[in-house]
């Protein structure tokens, strides 16, 4: 796809997403989006405030994290061994959307080195967010939930 052409399609969703928001249009009742992170180690920890950072710049996510239909959950994993754990703990967990639409925004602000993504059957993605993931080799995993 030529890149002017991909360009203006960004462009017009952009817009299209603005006004969609601007018009307060509530996240769909009961709608959560859960990610799942495994924080072992100061790094991993500055890693995860980053990637809060980073939804934070986007004003819809931003009102879903104080609202609670975004949520954080600890990955259960054991530490590995010697206690210790390196930022691959934390980019190689994978993040769990559980429904809505996920967005270029929110694949680009992904832990880096996130190599899946867990999905929940009612989930969509963006055309540029199938595109991102396709670059960055992120793989979906569908849940039954």
């Amino acid at each position: 796809m030529s890149g002017d052409l991909r360009q203006l399609i960004r462009e017009v969703l952009n817009e299209e997403l603005a006004a969609f928001r601007a018009r307060g249009a509530p996240s769909p009742a009961g709608a959560k989006s859960v990610e799942t992170v495994a924080i072992f180690t100061d790094t991993d920890l500055g890693a995860f405030a980053r990637r809060v950072l980073a939804l934070g710049r986007d004003a819809r996510i931003r009102a879903d994290i104080e609202a609670g239909r975004y949520e954080f959950r600890l990955e259960r994993a054991p530490r590995p061994p010697g206690g210790v754990a390196g930022s691959a703990a934390v980019s190689g967990a994978p993040a769990s959307f559980d429904r809505g639409l996920v967005t270029e925004t929110q694949v680009k602000a992904l832990a880096p080195g996130t190599t899946r993504i867990r999905a929940g059957k009612s989930v969509r993605f963006t055309p540029l967010a199938r595109d991102e993931m396709r670059k960055m080799g992120i793989k979906v995993e569908r849940t039954s939930s």
